[in-house]
C-alpha cells in the first residue's frame, strides 16, 4: 500500500499530461519565439532542435532527450525529478528475446553483449519513430510506453505498428531466418505514469499498474515472430490488421483472450 504523500497522484501531472501547465505554457511562448526558425521541436516546451537556434537550445539543456528525441534533456529533468503522477490511458509495448539463456552460454559474454546492443539501437529507433518513451531496457527485454498525450497519433495503432516495425527489424517475416528471435505483447489500460522511485531524488519516468503486469504476461506467451495483443488494443486495430484469437492461461489471470499475428514471409 502506498504511503501518505509518496508517488502522489499530482494534479500538476495532470496538468503537465494536458499541456496545461502555467509554467509550461508560458516557457513554450518565449521558447517558440527563440527557436521560431525549428521545424523539429520538444513535443512539451517546444524547443527547437534544429534551425538556428539549435545550438543555444543544447547550450540551455535542451538538446534531445535519448530515451525519446521528441522531448528535450531539460523537460525529462522536470518529468524525472517531480515526485508523483497522474493515472492516465496508456499503451505498452513489450518486446523480449526468445532463448536468450542458451544463446549468451553459446555465444559468450560479449559476442552476446554485442546482440543485445544491436537489439536495443533496434528497439530505440522504432520507439523514436513511433512516440514512444522507451521504459526499460533490460537484459534480454525491452519495454516502450505509448503515454497519448505525449505523442502524435493513436497510443494503441501506434503501439501495434511498432511491433510489427520491430520484428521486421529483427528479421522477422524476412526470406531468411531472423538474426534474432523475439516475440512481442501490446496491451492498453489505466497506468500511474509519471516519476516513480526512493527518496533523496533517486527517481525515474515510468509506468506502473495492473497494465503493466497483464503486458509481461502477454509477450511470456508470445511465440518467436508473434505478437500477441490484448482485447482492448485489437478492438482499435482490427479493420487494420488480420490476427487470429488465442485462449491463454496467463499467470495471476487465468484463462484470457489473446489475439496473434505475425508477418508473413
Amino acid at each position: 500500500m502506498t504511503a501518505p504523500g509518496e508517488h502522489p497522484n499530482s494534479p500538476i501531472w495532470r496538468d503537465i499530461f494536458a499541456g496545461e501547465l502555467p509554467e509550461l505554457k508560458r516557457g513554450r511562448k518565449i521558447l517558440r519565439f527563440v527557436s521560431f526558425s525549428a521545424h523539429d521541436r520538444c513535443r512539451l516546451c517546444y524547443a527547437g532542435f534544429d534551425g538556428f537556434a539549435a545550438p543555444l537550445m543544447r547550450t540551455m539543456g535542451r538538446g534531445q532527450w535519448s530515451r525519446n528525441p521528441s522531448f528535450c534533456e531539460k523537460c525529462e529533468e522536470v518529468l524525472a525529478t517531480q515526485p508523483g503522477g497522474a493515472e492516465i490511458e496508456i499503451a505498452v509495448l513489450y518486446a523480449d528475446v526468445r532463448g536468450s539463456t542458451e544463446m549468451a552460454a553459446r555465444l559468450g559474454p560479449t559476442n552476446f553483449a554485442g546482440l543485445m546492443q544491436r537489439f536495443y539501437q533496434a528497439a530505440v529507433k522504432v520507439f523514436t519513430w513511433s512516440d514512444a518513451i522507451v521504459d526499460k531496457m533490460v537484459g534480454d527485454e525491452v519495454i516502450g510506453l505509448y503515454v497519448p498525450t505525449l505523442m502524435n497519433g493513436a497510443h494503441r495503432t501506434n503501439a501495434v505498428a511498432a511491433a510489427m516495425e520491430l520484428l521486421a527489424a529483427t528479421g522477422h517475416g524476412s526470406r531468411s531466418e531472423p538474426w534474432l528471435s523475439i516475440g512481442v505483447g501490446v496491451h492498453s489500460g489505466t497506468a500511474f505514469v509519471g516519476s516513480i522511485g526512493a527518496a533523496h531524488g533517486n527517481y525515474q519516468f515510468s509506468a506502473l499498474g495492473d497494465v503493466m503486469n497483464f503486458g509481461a504476461r502477454l509477450v511470456a506467451n508470445a511465440a518467436p515472430g508473434e505478437l500477441l495483443m490484448s482485447e482492448t488494443v485489437w478492438n482499435d486495430v482490427k479493420d487494420e490488421r488480420e490476427c487470429q484469437p488465442r485462449t491463454l492461461e496467463l499467470k495471476g489471470y487465468g484463462p484470457a483472450t489473446a489475439y496473434s499475428t505475425r508477418l508473413q514471409r
